[in-house]
């Protein structure tokens, strides 16, 4: 079977000396069977292929992290569970960067927002080689001074990928219980404002279905 746009306009010769009445009957009737067409040659293939990928849910796409490696500070390991059935926050940083130090400390007033917990974070490293390799150190002093009870893991691209790209850090995502995304904060070179407060979290976590000592 073949479609084409040439089959479609060999069909309009032979209208073309047909009345005016007709012939914009038949030109919405050309335009709907290029609709069809397209949606048989071009669309439906395209959703065939995001079906039968296997892309994995953002999420998901932790589960096989390795835990972040740290010299003199114990990292804590992804719980098992811990991504399913509840809020997460998803935190992208790295060693080097200013507001991710803010940012792990505004993380922590939300625990006291929440008192009862309910929802997991997850700390994923990235673009930590930035600059010139990786330095064991500086991440140690980094975890000592922000002193993280949340998850670590290593990113990796193909995680950044998953989550729309991330190229910029710190960025930050929430998802609710059913793994949908609700709020996203990125770090944009330049902006005033360069990481997730506190407030930005618990709102995104209220509207999530949590409910805070504000709320």
């Amino acid at each position: 079977m073949v479609f084409g746009w040439a089959s479609t306009d060999r069909v309009v010769t032979i209208f073309e000396h047909a009345n005016e009445p007709n012939r914009q009957e038949f030109s919405y009737t050309r335009s709907m069977i290029r609709l069809v067409v397209f949606f048989c040659l071009v669309l439906f293939p395209l959703r065939l292929a995001a079906a039968s990928d296997g892309a994995l849910h953002p999420l998901d796409t932790l589960l096989k992290a390795p835990i972040l490696a740290a010299d003199g500070y114990e990292v804590t390991p992804l719980a098992d569970g811990a991504l399913a059935g509840q809020p997460v926050v998803v935190t992208f940083f790295a060693s080097w960067c200013p507001p991710c130090t803010i940012e792990f400390q505004e993380i922590e007033k939300v625990r006291g927002m929440f008192p009862d917990a309910g929802y997991s974070v997850v700390g994923v490293n990235l673009f930590e080689d930035f600059g010139g390799g990786k330095n064991p150190g500086r991440m140690t002093r980094f975890l000592k001074r922000t002193k993280p009870d949340f998850a670590l893991l290593e990113g990796n691209a193909a995680i950044a990928s998953a989550f729309g790209n991330v190229d910029r850090i710190p960025t930050m995502m929430v998802f609710n219980r059913d793994g949908e995304e609700v709020w996203r904060f990125v770090h944009v070179r330049d902006s005033e404002k360069t990481h997730a407060t506190a407030e930005d979290i618990a709102g995104a976590l209220a509207c999530s279905g949590l409910n805070s000592k504000s709320h």
